[in-house]
Order: structure tokens, then sequence, then C-alpha cells
């Protein structure tokens, strides 16, 4: 991991250890950041398992609000109910266990937005929608991909065979990029808020098989989730790849590289 980006963490992790531990006592642990920058939320887990979950056991959270310029922690819900959640404008998009997904307005009333969310909330810049894996029909669809506006209304952009999963939209709300396994290799795609043909943006050509013994030559790494990414320009995504490691990609040519220097 570069310098600036272990900075970021250690200054999160400063703040919001010593703050959770007051507010949820002694057992509760920090374990996920949702987004980046100003306001962006962090789940609180009620106490580490002794035992390791099964797979498909996702533990669930309590949400607290950070504000990464300032450093400020409060608690937005002391119920451990949600899986994920993010700032969305001036407020906050809750999704819980069941996958339904609720916006707490700034004055704090709740509405259901939608249903059978699967999770990856990304919100636009201007925080009038979000995009989101969807749950799957069942019919070897597993997930799906969609924006979802404050209104509550959901339109599916992207449903490939498969998973159909973390997207994330443009600053300028017109591009959404997700990742797809429709090729056998997990893949960035580009489609636009109008639903337009998917178009596969990396590991072109590339099967499951050339994955054998390593990642062959031109592989760009899928992202850890939609709540590390972050957008440098309307065209280019920065984005966790694992292991320490961002990448940056033109989501207009497919063009991939690690970022080393760590500029935003």
């Amino acid at each position: 991991m570069n310098p600036s980006d272990r900075r970021r963490i250690e200054k999160a992790r400063e703040r919001i250890v010593p703050a959770v531990a007051k507010e949820f006592g002694p057992k509760a642990r920090f374990v996920h950041l949702f987004g980046q920058g100003r306001n962006m939320m962090a789940g609180v887990l009620a106490e580490i398992p002794e035992h390791a979950p099964a797979t498909d056991d996702v533990p669930l959270l309590a949400i607290v609000q950070y504000d990464e310029p300032t450093g400020a922690v409060r608690v937005v819900d002391r119920e451990f109910k949600y899986r994920e959640a993010r700032s969305v404008g001036p407020h906050v998009a809750l999704l819980d266990g069941q996958g339904n997904l609720r916006l707490r307005e700034a004055n704090g009333r709740e509405r259901l937005l939608a249903q059978k969310v699967g999770g990856d909330l990304f919100p636009t810049a201007k925080g009038d929608a979000l995009v989101a894996t969807m749950e799957g029909n069942g019919e070897g669809h597993e997930t799906s991909v969609a924006i979802i506006d404050m209104n509550g209304r959901v339109k599916v952009l992207a449903d490939g065979p498969g998973i159909d999963a973390t997207p994330s939209i443009s600053p300028d709300g017109k591009t959404v990029v997700f990742v797809s396994g429709r090729t056998s290799v997990a893949s960035f795609f580009v489609t636009t808020v109008e639903g337009a043909q998917p178009r596969q943006l990396t590991n072109v050509g590339l099967e499951s098989v050339m994955l054998f013994g390593g990642a062959p030559e031109g592989f760009v790494p899928p992202p850890v989730s939609s709540h590390h990414m972050e957008w440098v320009s309307d065209d280019v995504l920065r984005y966790n790849a694992g292991g320490g490691e961002f990448w940056k990609l033109n989501v207009r040519t497919g063009q991939a590289a690690p970022d080393l220097g760590g500029e935003k």
C-alpha cells in the first residue's frame, strides 16, 4: 500500500476506534468503511465472534458516520441490523439484513426505497440516486446492476448470466462501470444510466483457464468492493484491487495500471 492510502486508513482508525469504544463498549469493533472523503460511513460489529462465521453468514452492523476532512465521528444507528450504509447527499441510505434499502432523510424521517437489494451501494455526486447490486431472479442471473432514485424508482442497467455487481457511477452521473463474470473472468464493463448495451473494458479475450498458475500479461484485477472506489475525473476510476494495491482505470479506453503514487 502506498504511503498516502496508509495515512488515510491510519487516520480513520485513530478517530473511529476510540469513538466506537466509547459509544458501543469495549467489545465492539469498527470493521468496515463505506465510501471515501466527507461523511463516509463505518460499520461496527457488536463483538468479534469466537469462531469464524460461515461464508454465507453476513454479520450485521451498527452504523457511524466519519467525516474524513474533520475527523468527526457520530452515531447514525445503534442497532446491529445493517449490511451497508452510504451518504446520499444530505441523507443516509441504510441496507438491512433482509435486503431492504431505506433512506433516512436529513430531517430524521425514514422510508423504504427498494427491496431485494444485494449491496454495493454507490451514490451519485449530486446525491439524487445511487447504483447498487440487486438480487438475481434465480434463473441463471445471480445478480444485476441497477440505479435507484430518491423516489424509489429502480432501473436495471445490466443483467447478464451469472454475476453483474460492484457498480460505480461517474461524477457527471452519466457512466456506470461494474464487474461481471459473464466471460468467465471477472472484468470491468461499462454502460450508461440509460442502460446502453454493456461493453467489456478489461481482460478482453481472457478465459478462466488462462489464470491457472498466476495472472497472465494484461490481466486487470477486479476491485475489492464498490466502497473502495473513487473517481479521479469523469473518465478515470481509482479502486482497491486487494493486497494493499490500488489501480486506475480509464472507463473510456479500458486502459488500466497500478497507481503507485497514491495521488487522488
